[in-house]
This record gives structure tokens, C-alpha cells and sequence, in this order.
């Protein structure tokens, strides 16, 4: 995200745009391990024992003992003994007990649905229908549904028709689709490590989602080569001067979460000596971990008026032939700013797939809904998933619309992806990107790129320090000289979209009297998943899902704030499942509730200021 021009050209909309595409998914996931701690978990193992934690759970292992802990469960096993536990429960094994499965792709179902599944890539489904996946890329970590228990939100509202045509796919939802932007400093502060416990955390709890590191610090930051990097996390100021030591942590914590990166070296210098030899230090370091390196950000943005793309082509195409010099190494780009998509993103696409044949292999783009401190920077402009007419070049769905043209017309192979995207340029206004409002909107944000050819959106975030001395507070996990301090609510949008599973999104149509409704469904390995969208603060809808089959059963789950029909609740003030996700990445959920169905529907109350996620069989 660019400050240059801000005023002149986003104060009455966008900064950025978004893209990736053509479904065309990244394949990510953790190495595989003898002994893995699911997100957030806590474990601790006695001599020979092994330890698997999901989201939540606690275990104490014995000698030789084997444990594996759902979401939320808590599990002790005697000398012998293995425990297998679901979400919320409780268990003791006395030597003997059952068999849990570890490193070898064996699985384990709890009894609350949540599974996990060894090294080795094997894949369970638990009653609730969640899955958890080790082993090789290409795989993900969904924490589990657990047991539906009757209760749930009730009360009035408007009703709303929700259709959803299961043979009418619109797009597609793969592996890493919610990922993360970091300002490129974000590497200098000694956070992104292998031993960072609860960023590792909170990064398994969603997934393996894709990292993207550049933005604007990126054509600050120069390649220095041999160095050490910061032994413990540390804050402002930052050094720009990136080394060898930097690289080594970064890629120790892209093995320890399963995490692609798109890793971005500097273009304004114009030094393609030293952006060569840090792309190669990095492509040599953790080459399995890299999906492309982006040169530079929002490239012709530098002065004004805006440079045009012929003007700043041979340069790029100088850093470009050095870079990829490198045996194996790709391009990413062009990480095009709000409003670029045509006068930039689009010729780029034609002349260096051209130029690049084969190496180009995704292209990316920027999008904001607004531009904090201005008139845009509102609760009601998070309201409508796109407040831009849908050809518009500075909305989502026009951004879309062109990035995926491009992307298809120029057969780049990984579409396009939003590379850069969050609620307001300029890190975000104070009490509307920290709230409620930010986690709904990031459901439209997410689908609606899904919808219009994109494969992934990254949301961006950094600390005071990076990008200027303005505070961020769009950020999904905010941190605090390098150490986490709490998610925001934009995170279980992220969380969200992990639980709505892998699959085909398919067509969903909408009738209701709430302007401020929507939802979205896929079609994920065993069950389809629905979330039902409210961004009203005083209108409940009463929902009437149509699956276009016979429906098994249905249990749902609620993104909320206190008090009840708070868009702005802050970030302590919002639950999923009636909990919180805690800065060391522990979710204790509580189990999903069951829904009324009969026939091909299901009835769900959603109440004001909130989105319900409905898992149906």
C-alpha cells in the first residue's frame, strides 16, 4: 500500500485492487513430523510418548502413551494407553486404550467430529464433517465441528430465500485462498521464526495460508548479503538492510506452518545486481516454500502523474532477466495499485508472459474499500460487499473482472490474486477496521474475489514502524514489537473461510428485505458449507436455505460481537462459537448447534451484526 497520491486519487474510493485466479489453486502444507501440535494446543509428553493437539485441546501423555486432542478436549493417558478426544470432551485411558494413529497418513475420529490425521497426508471426517490433513503440500488443517448440541440464537427478523444451485460452479476455493501481507520490514524484527509458538499457532488454526512480503517497505529494504538476524523478536526502528540471517528465519517459519510465500526484492533502487543475489540466497534457502518473487510495489506510483508502464517496462524487464537468472526461481507481479488493473496490470500481463515465457506464473493486485480518514472510511461503506458499479476499475468486482481477463488471455498459469487487500488505505480508521463490521465485510471480500475468477486474497498488516510511523488497525493479527498481542476481527473471516472447507464455490441467489444480507456456499469433501452473511445492526433474517437436495442434517456456528448487534465490537468483544481466538492461538470452541431441516432446506435464524456458518449433510 502506497501513500503517494492518496489524496489525489482514493479519496473518494480505492487504493488498491485484488486478484489471483482462473481457479487455479496453491498448493500448501506442512512437512510431515513424528510428533505435531495442532493449532493453539498445548501439550506435554512424558519419555516415548507422542503428542497430537488440535485447536484448543491440552494432553499430558505418559511414558509410551499416544494422545490426539480435538478442539477444546482435554485428554490423560496412562503408561500404554492412547486417548483419542472430541471438542469439549473429557477423557482418561488406563493402559491398553484404544489406538490413535500417528506418523504414516493413519487416521482418528472424535467423538465431536474433530480429526487428525499423521504425517503422511491421510484424511478423516469426523461427525461434524471437519478434517485435519498432514503431510505434504497441497494439504490443509481445518479444526474440528464437533457435536451439535440443540440451542442457538433465536428471535425476529426479516425472512430470506437463500437458493443454492450445488451443479453451478462460480469458483473455486483451494488451499491457502485467506492469506497474509506483511510490509517488508516485517522480516527485520525477529518474529517470522520457527519459534515463534503462537503466530505458528494462529497460522495452523486457518490453515496453510499463503504469505505474501513486500508492500511499500519493500523499496525501502536493500539486500546486504551475509548477516545475522535479531535473536528475539524486537520493535521500531527497524533496519532496512536485509541478510542472509533475515532469509533464515523466514524460511524455518514457512516449514514450520506449512506457508508458500510471494517474497518481494526491491525495484526502486534499480540495483538488479543485488535483487538478483537476494532472490537466489532465498530461492537456494527454501525454494519448496516460494511461490514467486515480486519485484517492487505499485511500481508506477513514484511520482505524479503516474508513470506509464512503457516508461518503467525496461527497468523492470533488467531486474527481471537478473532475477530469474536463477535456476527455478519465478515471477510474481505486478502488484499493481487500486485503479492499475487496466493502465498497468493489463499490459504487464501481455509483455512479460511474453517476454518471460513460462516464469510468470501469477499476477497481482491491490485492492482497499476506501481510504482511512476520508469519507469512505465508514461502517456503512463495509455494508455492500462492493459499493462500485460492477465495471468500475476501482471497485471489486470490476478489479476482478479485468485482472482475471487478463490472466486468462495471457494463459498466466496461477490467475491472479489479491495480493494486497484490506478495509482502508493508509492502515485502516481506527473503530471500523478493529471491529465487527471488518470480520463481515472480509466474508464479502473473500467470495466475492472467489466469485469473479480470483484464487486468494492476502490482508494486510504490519506494527507502528513499518510503512511510516502510523499505527495499523486493519491488521489481522496484531503485533506489538514483534510479539502477538490478539487477533482482530478481520481474522475469523479468515478462520472462517479454513472451516468452510476445499471445494468448488457454487452459485448461491439471495431474495430478502435486508439490503445488508449475503451468502455464500461450497461444496467442500463430504458436506457443503453456507454462510449467511448479516451486516445489519437492528434487522434479524430468518433464513430459508434451499440445498437443491435432500438434506441429512445441518449444525451452525456464529461470528458475534457484544453487545448483541454491535458492528464496532472490538476485537476482545467478538466470538466464533462462543469463544475468542487467544493471542497464543487457543481456540476453546464451543460445539456447533443444530439446525432445523425438512426436505432440500434448512431453517436458520441470523441475528443482527452477525454471520452464521452452516455445515449440511
Amino acid at each position: 500500500m502506497r501513500y503517494v497520491l492518496t489524496i489525489t486519487l482514493l479519496a473518494a474510493a480505492f487504493s488498491s485492487g485484488c486478484g489471483y485466479g482462473s481457479g487455479v489453486n496453491v498448493g500448501t502444507g506442512s512437512s510431515g513430523g513424528t510428533t505435531g501440535t495442532g493449532a493453539s494446543g498445548q501439550s506435554t509428553t512424558g519419555s516415548g510418548g507422542s503428542t497430537t493437539t488440535g485447536a484448543g485441546g491440552q494432553s499430558t501423555t505418559g511414558a509410551g502413551g499416544a494422545t490426539t486432542t480435538g478442539a477444546g478436549g482435554q485428554s490423560t493417558t496412562g503408561t500404554g494407553g492412547s486417548t483419542t478426544t472430541g471438542a469439549g470432551g473429557g477423557a482418561t485411558t488406563g493402559a491398553g486404550g484404544a489406538t490413535a494413529t500417528g506418523a504414516g497418513g493413519g487416521t482418528t475420529t472424535g467423538a465431536g467430529g474433530a480429526t487428525t490425521t499423521g504425517a503422511g497426508g491421510g484424511t478423516t471426517t469426523g461427525a461434524g464433517g471437519a478434517t485435519t490433513t498432514g503431510g505434504t503440500s497441497g494439504k490443509t488443517t481445518t479444526p474440528g465441528w464437533g457435536t451439535p448440541v440443540a440451542g442457538g440464537p433465536t428471535g425476529t427478523g426479516v425472512t430470506a430465500n437463500v437458493t443454492v444451485a450445488p451443479g453451478t460452479t462460480v469458483g473455486n476455493i483451494g488451499v491457502g485462498f485467506a492469506g497474509f501481507s506483511y510490509e517488508k520490514t516485517h522480516i527485520t524484527n525477529g518474529s517470522l521464526t520457527s519459534s515463534n509458538a503462537s503466530l505458528i499457532a494462529l497460522y495452523k488454526l486457518i490453515g496453510s495460508p499463503v504469505m505474501r512480503l513486500g508492500a511499500d517497505d519493500v523499496d525501502n529494504c536493500n539486500w546486504s548479503g551475509t548477516g545475522t538476524a535479531p535473536a528475539k523478536p524486537s520493535g521500531q526502528p527497524f533496519t532496512r538492510s536485509i541478510t542472509t540471517g533475515m532469509v533464515d528465519q523466514i524460511c524455518g517459519f514457512l516449514a514450520a506452518t506449512g506457508t508458500k510465500i510471494i517474497y518481494g526484492v526491491n525495484f526502486k533502487s534499480n540495483n538488479p545486481t543485488a535483487s538478483a543475489a537476494e532472490a537466489a540466497y532465498a530461492q537456494g534457502k527454501c525454494a519448496s516454500s516460494i511461490i514467486g518473487f515480486e519485484i517492487g510495489n505499485e511500481i508506477n506510483r513514484y511520482e505524479s502523474p503516474l508513470y506509464d508502464w512503457n516508461t518503467i517496462k525496461s527497468e523492470y524487464e533488467s531486474l527481471a532477466t537478473a532475477v530469474t537468472a536463477t535456476a527455478g526461481v519465478l515471477l510474481v507481479g505486478p502488484a499493481g495499485g487500486g485503479g492499475d488493473a487496466l493502465s498497468l496490470s493489463t499490459p504487464f500481463a501481455a509483455d512479460e508472459s511474453a517476454k518471460f515465457p513460462g516464469k510468470l506464473v501469477l499476477l497481482t493486485q491491490h485492492y482497499y474499500a476506501g481510504t482511512a480518514g476520508s469519507t469512505t472510511a465508514t461502517v456503512e461503506r463495509l455494508q455492500t460487499p462492493d459499493p462500485g458499479s460492477p465495471t468500475s476499475q476501482t471497485g471489486l468486482v470490476g478489479t476482478d473482472s479485468t485482472m482475471n481477463t487478463a490472466a486468462t488471455t495471457n494463459k498466466i498459469p496461477q490467475g491472479y490474486r489479491c495480493g494486497e487487500c484490506n478495509s482502508f488505505a493508509g492502515h485502516g480508521q481506527v473503530g471500523v477496521s478493529d471491529t465487527l463490521i471488518a470480520g463481515l465485510w472480509g466474508i464479502d471480500l473473500m467470495f466475492v474475489t472467489a466469485k469473479n475468477g480470483g484464487s486468494g486474497v492476502n490482508l494486510h498488516g504490519g506494527e507502528i514502524g513499518m510503512d511510516g510511523n502510523t499505527n495499523f488497525y486493519y491488521e489481522p493479527i496484531k503485533e506489538s514489537g514483534g510479539v502477538v498481542m490478539t487477533v482482530q476481527p478481520i481474522y475469523y473471516s479468515m478462520l472462517i473461510m479454513n472451516l468452510m472447507g476445499i471445494g468448488p464455490m457454487v452459485s448461491t441467489t439471495v431474495t430478502t428485505s435486508n439490503p445488508n444480507f449475503t451468502a455464500y456456499a461450497v461444496k467442500a469433501s463430504g458436506f457443503t458449507s453456507v454462510v449467511l452473511d448479516n451486516k445489519n445492526a437492528t434487522m434479524g433474517v430468518n433464513a430459508t436455505v434451499d440445498l437443491g437436495a435432500a438434506v441429512t442434517s445441518a449444525s451452525a456456528i456464529y461470528l458475534q460481537g457484544t453487545p448483541a448487534g454491535s458492528l464496532t465490537a472490538g476485537a476482545t468483544d467478538v466470538t466464533l462459537a462462543g469463544a475468542s481466538v487467544t493471542a497464543a492461538g487457543a481456540w476453546n470452541r464451543n460445539p456447533p448447534f443444530t439446525q432445523m431441516t425438512s426436505g432440500n432446506t434448512v431453517s436458520v435464524y441470523v441475528p443482527p451484526a452477525s454471520a452464521a456458518l452452516v455445515h449440511v449433510q
